[in-house]
């Protein structure tokens, strides 16, 4: 399998290995000065399209960019890879631990650890397990976070797990709206992503 391929086939694993459902926990700080931050649940089925694009500061050779559709349901996701093009580059599909890749040119992969899968062939380290809260602007459940909200109560900077996530696009002017743009970091790791498009079943 060609580099692009492992690569098309790695963030395709990463992403739909994202999946859960919690509540926000009650352990956090506000930034003083900053509105308050009102706590949101996340959905246990949608559907989210868009952009992502990550890399290691600095080091052109180790990163990733491409279009994807996310389907999540509670025991199933469904991940498809566009390539900048706009064509499928890769689809998989994760029941509990298990996950299946397909490439453009038919080759299916299982991955039994689809984090270290995307780690290896991509060579950038992405927070997995949290990206499910986090890309619905919700802290992970259980773990002390602090917060920067907006007047309507929505996330515009999290700090939790040594990471911070910036969000500054919402789809609307709702309190409940859903991101529309965030970005990750942590130290020389920089990750965004661009959601043009969220469904509920």
């Amino acid at each position: 399998m060609g580099r692009a391929c492992r690569t098309c086939a790695a963030l395709v694993g990463a992403i739909a290995i994202l999946s859960g459902c919690a509540v926000a926990p009650r352990l956090f700080q506000s930034t003083p000065g900053s509105n308050q931050f009102v706590g949101r649940e996340l959905s246990a089925s949608f559907t989210a399209s868009g952009r992502v694009a990550a890399r290691v500061i600095g080091e052109t050779a180790r990163g990733f960019s491409g279009g994807f559709t996310w389907r999540h349901r509670p025991d199933n996701d469904v991940i498809e890879l566009l390539t900048p093009l706009g064509q499928i580059a890769g689809r998989m599909s994760v029941s509990g631990n298990r996950a299946e890749v397909e490439t453009s040119d038919g080759r299916k992969t299982v991955a039994e650890n689809p984090e270290q899968f995307f780690a290896d062939n991509l060579g950038v380290a992405l927070p997995l397990a949290a990206l499910p809260n986090w890309m619905q602007g919700v802290p992970l459940a259980g773990t002390t976070y602090r917060a920067e909200a907006d007047s309507k109560g929505r996330p515009t900077m999290l700090w939790q797990a040594g990471w911070q996530i910036q969000y500054s696009e919402y789809v609307d002017e709702t309190p409940g709206a859903r991101p529309a743009r965030l970005q990750l970091n942590q130290g020389g790791v920089e990750a965004r992503m661009i959601i043009s498009e969220w469904s509920s079943p």
